[in-house]
């Protein structure tokens, strides 16, 4: 975990230092949603949870359709926002980074929901100023009707959208 505590720092240094290089926005993203992971096997919560909230910021800075499926196809199609040409993945790996950190957020969000604590709010607009369960809520959404549209237009298959499914349905089940 230590390891993963000082990629973090390194990580939001470089990204604080040169805010225009997006491939440190992926790294910290990736090491932050490990991280995550990580703090809910220890059985963290407060942890688990505020390192998928900094996994899903980073991922969403670099999402082209910012969660919203209805945007995906225009992405895909190039029709949508401009995805620049330093991006360190193309637009459907963007996408789908993004989406499977707002199902792992949905997830780890409804099993530690009574670690909340005021100030625990989601650092995106889209999603802020909801009920717990109204945020896990929309997050397993946007993240299964990402994926959903990823299947059909793209080279993500089944099993990606069968994965993203089973965490929003496991985040259900532990809110209702």
């Amino acid at each position: 975990m230590l390891a993963s505590m000082r990629a973090e720092r390194i990580a939001t240094r470089l990204q604080r230092a040169e805010p225009t290089d997006l491939g440190n926005v992926w790294v910290l993203g990736s090491t932050c949603y490990d991280q995550a992971l990580l703090w809910d096997r220890l059985g963290k919560g407060r942890q688990a949870v505020s390192a998928a909230r900094r996994a899903l910021w980073a991922y969403h800075w670099l999402d082209p359709s910012k969660g919203d499926p209805g945007r995906v196809r225009e992405v895909l199609a190039g029709n949508g926002p401009e995805v620049r040409d330093d991006a360190p993945s193309a637009p459907a790996d963007l996408m789908a980074h993004a989406a499977d950190a707002r199902a792992r957020l949905a997830r780890l969000l409804a099993k530690y929901q009574r670690e909340r604590r005021p100030g625990d709010a989601s650092n995106i607009d889209r999603y802020r100023g909801r009920s717990v369960a109204g945020e896990v809520d929309l997050l397993g959404h946007d993240a299964v009707g990402v994926y959903e549209v990823l299947v059909e237009a793209s080279h993500y298959g089944q099993e990606d959208l069968d994965r993203v499914k089973k965490q929003y349905e496991a985040a259900l089940q532990r809110l209702y």
